[in-house]
């Protein structure tokens, strides 16, 4: 995580160089003092800069991950307001005086991280964290957050808005999950099994945490994916990837499971640089690993076993199958949910991982 402390003034420094050397025990944390050069002789380990406030953070916005600014508020506001873009994409902005008596959370306060950043400065400091963001005041879970902390994909984004806000405006609001999931932190919404709203579907403002497909949801339903699908392919010679593309999708639906729930795409390491599977793994933003002919034959050969096994594909390349064994290769502990199936030059299988 690389953080940036910034301040304007002298004392501000030296209170900068007081959260710098609280924020040195995050695991991973590579942290600047940034200072004006005037004085940044007086304060040994800090970086100096001689632009303008306003320059220097239209330089620096996305060079950080979190940014703690060591000023007024007013003068961040006007500084940073030509760099906001959304809260996806934004550092977290955690604004202190130049005393260190308070820590205010001022943006990306839930993904970004500028809640828990305000909150581990008072911690070390003893600053007063400021949190306003309506569901941590009123004590509610924040959906944004569940999908981080628990790496859940949301689709569609833009109901996210929609389902915090009536959470906050005390609405219905009715979570349905897959029957493995223990979420605690929704317990308060008395979750219920996706096979409840199966036999009995409601309407109004829904969550469901699940990877199945859901038929004629709600028109404001959120979806929020565990990313715990594996895909493993095998494919001929010359494959393009529409192809590769396709037959995921179908494989997909036949498995009653969403894309965005998929982690990774696994292949044979003879298809590794097969110019189709590796454009088409870019284009749906997915890793592609792969595995040799030795790796793939040892898990072909545990008995017990039940995977699907060709002759052709034996005297071809010498394994009796890639896309059932690469998957559970990248997936020791997973399932097999989708035997292997044949999709124009392109097999696929797909194994599930329990969660959370």
């Amino acid at each position: 995580m690389k953080i940036g402390v910034v301040a304007v003034t002298r004392q501000g420094a030296a209170t900068a160089l007081r959260v710098s050397t609280a924020l040195t025990e995050l695991p991973g944390a590579e942290i600047d003092v940034l200072v004006p050069a005037k004085f940044a002789a007086d304060f040994p380990g800090s970086r100096p800069y001689k632009q303008s406030l306003r320059q220097l953070c239209s330089e620096i916005f996305q060079q950080y991950s979190c940014l703690v600014m060591v000023m007024a508020l007013g003068i961040v506001f006007r500084t940073m307001a030509p760099c906001l873009g959304n809260k996806r994409t934004d550092p977290a902005v955690v604004v202190m005086d130049e005393m260190g008596r308070f820590a205010i959370s001022a943006l990306s306060g839930h993904v970004g991280g500028a809640n828990d950043m305000a909150r581990y400065i008072q911690s070390k400091l003893g600053s007063l964290a400021v949190i306003t963001t309506a569901t941590d005041v009123q004590g509610l879970p924040a959906v944004d957050l569940l999908a981080r902390d628990y790496n859940l994909a949301v689709e569609p984004l833009h109901h996210l808005k929609t389902v915090s806000a009536a959470m906050v405006n005390g609405e219905d609001v009715h979570f349905y999950l897959d029957g493995v999931a223990k979420i605690t932190e929704i317990a308060q919404y008395h979750p219920e099994p996706i096979d409840n709203y199966l036999q009995s579907p409601k309407k109004g403002i829904i969550v469901f945490i699940t990877s199945r497909l859901i038929a004629g949801p709600p028109s404001e339903s959120l979806f929020l994916r565990p990313r715990h699908l594996v895909v493993g392919l095998g494919c001929r010679t010359g494959i393009s990837a529409p192809a590769v593309k396709a037959a995921v999708e179908q494989a997909l639906i036949l498995a009653d499971r969403s894309l965005a729930s998929v982690r990774l795409l696994a292949t044979i390491d003879l298809r590794s640089g097969e110019a189709g599977l590796v454009q088409a793994a870019y284009e749906m933003g997915l890793p592609l690993v792969s595995f040799s002919r030795s790796e793939i034959a040892g898990v072909l050969d545990v008995k017990g076993r039940d995977l699907s096994y060709s002759q052709f594909v034996q005297d071809r390349i010498g394994v009796g199958g890639v896309c059932e064994p690469v998957a559970l290769l990248a997936a020791p502990a997973a399932r097999l949910i989708l035997r292997k199936r044949a999709f124009n030059g392109v097999t696929v299988a797909i194994v599930e991982e329990d969660w959370p």
